[in-house]
């Protein structure tokens, strides 16, 4: 995440670092480091979840730079133009960088899932601006479901597999926390077929989550 953002300048970097402290825990880097273990592991599978990992992350934050221009209800026109064209231009750029993320997996089927997951969550986030009241949306459901199905396409998984994952994944957006006994993890269907180290990933992320 940070070498991608490494060339920034100020006003820029001082904005997107602000927003990136903010936005705390990656939760969803931690999702697609957990799904894309695989079995076995690699190197290059590695270092392919660990791009689709940092532009899931970057997307997150490009969103969240846009979404507060909303934000600044308290200063005058010409401060808030500034802001506005400063705010665009930050997002703009952590957009691109979270494209170029995605790419570097080499997986033309993950690029087309992060695709979609954008669309989605664009216009999630747009209806909720405008009706907030009306129309309710969990972004970080939609991330952590994008990143199970696109790390599940990195490492292989099964159907089988993949349905207990975003099952998973999906629960621990909603509740925050422990959603599962951990001893019982692997009887769950699809974890079964889990590799020791892959079911002890996912029952280290249960753990992280309940304390987030």
């Amino acid at each position: 995440m940070r070498s991608a953002l490494a060339d920034l300048f100020p006003p820029f970097s001082q904005m997107i670092e602000s927003r990136l402290r903010a936005l705390g825990a990656q939760t969803r880097a931690a999702i697609v480091l957990t799904a894309g273990v695989g079995a076995p592991d690699s190197d290059e599978l590695r270092a392919r979840r660990i791009s689709l990992a940092a532009a899931l992350e970057m997307l997150h934050l490009a969103l969240a730079v846009h979404m507060a221009i909303g934000e600044a209800t308290d200063i005058d026109t010409t401060q808030y133009q500034s802001l506005l064209g400063s705010t665009i231009l930050a997002g703009d750029y952590c957009f691109s960088r979270s494209a170029e993320l995605a790419v570097r997996t080499g997986d033309p089927v993950v690029v087309e899932i992060f695709s979609e997951a954008l669309k989605r969550v664009s216009e999630g986030n747009l209806r909720r601006f405008f009706a907030p009241a009306d129309f309710h949306f969990d972004e970080d459901r939609e991330l952590f479901l994008a990143g199970v199905t696109a790390a599940g396409q990195l490492t292989g998984a099964s159907a089988a597999l993949q349905t207990a994952q975003s099952q998973l994944a999906g629960n621990l957006a909603t509740t925050r926390s422990r959603v599962t006994h951990l001893q019982s993890l692997a009887d769950e269907p699809g974890f079964a077929e889990l590799s020791p180290l892959q079911l002890a990933r996912w029952r280290a992320l249960v753990e992280w989550f309940s304390v987030q």
